[in-house]
């Protein structure tokens, strides 16, 4: 059985954590989150991480009578590592990280549908909103730029959103204390 509110408890700490970093250091997060997208380090790390992740899971996938097809993964995944670090190097870090929070997605979801308690829904919501987001910035990732800009366009506004993202991460947190 899964446990759902300790899974619900380690995101709202670490939701808690980065927003509190956020409301504390705004221009050192502020230049870090900046730096990130053309940061390519990264950004190859995630893409080896995804494109394994992605593998794991067709190689769990019965495909029948083209199970052999599987075998070409070795091939596969190492081959389109390099093509896309070759060949789709601007911003690679935001794609990277989107798409391996979209593959964390769905062991969240499986771990917490059938649970029944307020934490299973935090989660949920949160899961969704957060794979809408990712699509949307796997698909716009210049898209992080602007929303930085919007987002530190004053300090009052840093402010309201960092206090906003700790406010989520503590109705998290609430919702798995109600459930333990």
């Amino acid at each position: 059985m899964p446990n759902t509110p300790l899974i619900a408890l380690i995101i709202g700490l670490l939701i808690v954590a980065v927003y509190l970093f956020f409301l504390l250091k705004p221009h050192a997060m502020r230049e870090a989150l900046e730096a990130y997208p053309r940061w390519a380090l990264p950004g190859q790390i995630l893409t080896a991480v995804g494109l394994v992740w992605f593998a794991w899971n067709l190689w769990q996938v019965d495909f029948g009578g083209l199970s052999w097809l599987k075998n070409l993964l070795f091939v596969a995944v190492p081959v389109g590592w390099y093509l896309v670090v070759t060949f789709i190097p601007d911003l690679l870090s935001v794609r990277a990280l989107c798409g391996v929070l979209l593959l964390a997605g769905n062991p969240l979801l499986v771990q917490t549908r059938w649970h029944g308690t307020p934490a299973q829904f935090a989660i949920g919501i949160l899961v969704y909103l957060l794979i809408i987001k990712c699509m949307f910035l796997l698909v716009y990732p210049h898209y992080w730029k602007r929303g930085l800009a919007w987002m530190f366009v004053s300090e009052n506004r840093a402010r309201a959103m960092s206090c906003t993202g700790m406010g989520l991460g503590m109705v998290i947190i609430v919702c798995a204390a109600i459930s333990f």
